[in-house]
């Protein structure tokens, strides 16, 4: 009898002390890639000058807050720390809220950004400066983390104790902050992509003659920059979306859940987790793998090369070739 009644306990620490070890392991990771990030930008200069990368910054920045903050969870965690009455607990749990949605919003601003080159190639520099990201970056941060942070405060924290999941926020609150801060951001990156492809689609269509008629009978190399960089953000996108979907699916139905909640759920919440905090580690796996200057800023980088001479595929670069070309036409 006594080891009947005990084996429900020992799975229970299997399955605890399983998750924190996952989690462990995926801050790792994230505060790896993102670091790699950080240095490969800061590093080469080709990537520094492309105004797109300051979002990407700011995409690692999050995503590395996140690896910060996930550690100090679990640590609470194991020592029983009670989260629910102490302001700094509250803080982070809204530092860690708002850095999803700076990572959304943030998105989005890419989304706009590469509407912009596709549709306005020539004026796309003029428009989008690197002073002009960084202003856009620093007002995404200020205005995300100041929002989630003071509601997450005022409205209490979350909590996944044994079988006892509690939301967020009050149900009104929680339906406005999941419709107009999760779901906006989503369905705008979405929209703003489908435009993208089709205008990129109709100027396949009207082929090579337009082209060669506007550069001097050559494709331009910066249009497959452009492309390579809209394909790989919109990766970056489509994963957030299928890492973070599961888990936005179950705190929605928090509520609806009877108390305590069934074991399934807690294991697939549990699991849910695990694959939100994917995303933070996946965009440099993504960044390696759909461009050649960032795989050779990683490599240089993992290799402990201290030298900036970094081999970059100038085809691949946004910059100089569409600055003077736009230089000539407007003149």
């Amino acid at each position: 009898m006594a080891l009947n009644g005990t084996t429900p306990d020992l799975q229970r620490t299997i399955l605890e002390y399983t998750f924190r070890g996952i989690l462990c392991l995926e801050t790792l990771f994230i505060l790896a890639g993102n670091a790699m990030t950080f240095v490969a930008i800061k590093r080469v200069k080709k990537l520094r000058e492309i105004p797109t990368n300051i979002f990407v910054l700011s995409l690692a920045a999050s995503d590395g807050m996140v690896g910060i903050i996930t550690p100090i969870f679990i640590a609470l965690k194991i020592l029983k720390i009670d989260t629910e009455e102490d302001g700094m607990i509250c803080l982070l749990q809204g530092s860690h809220v708002s850095m999803f949605l700076i990572s959304l919003v943030t998105l989005l601003a890419v989304a706009v950004d590469r509407y912009l080159a596709v549709v306005h190639p020539l004026t796309y520099r003029q428009r989008m400066t690197i002073k002009r990201a960084r202003i856009v970056t620093v007002l995404i941060w200020l205005l995300s983390f100041g929002l989630i942070t003071s509601l997450s405060c005022y409205y209490g924290t979350t909590v996944l104790n044994s079988n006892t999941v509690r939301s967020l926020f009050p149900k009104a609150i929680s339906l406005v902050l999941l419709q107009v801060m999760i779901l906006g951001p989503v369905l705008g990156n979405i929209a703003i992509y489908v435009l993208i492809y089709v205008k990129l689609k109709t100027k396949r269509r009207v082929g090579s003659e337009m082209t060669r008629s506007n550069f001097g009978g050559r494709d331009s190399g910066t249009s497959r920059a452009t492309k390579a960089y809209v394909n790989m953000m919109a990766l970056v996108l489509g994963y957030l979306i299928f890492a973070s979907m599961p888990n936005y699916l179950l705190l929605a139905t928090l509520r609806q859940m009877p108390d305590p909640k069934p074991k399934w759920f807690v294991l697939a919440y549990d699991i849910s987790v695990i694959l939100f905090y994917s995303n933070s580690f996946m965009n440099p796996v993504i960044y390696s793998w759909k461009n050649r200057n960032f795989r050779a800023a990683y490599k240089h980088i993992m290799r402990c090369n201290r030298s900036s001479d970094v081999s970059v595929d100038e085809s691949m670069t946004e910059g100089s070739r569409i600055e003077n070309r736009s230089a000539t036409i407007t003149s």
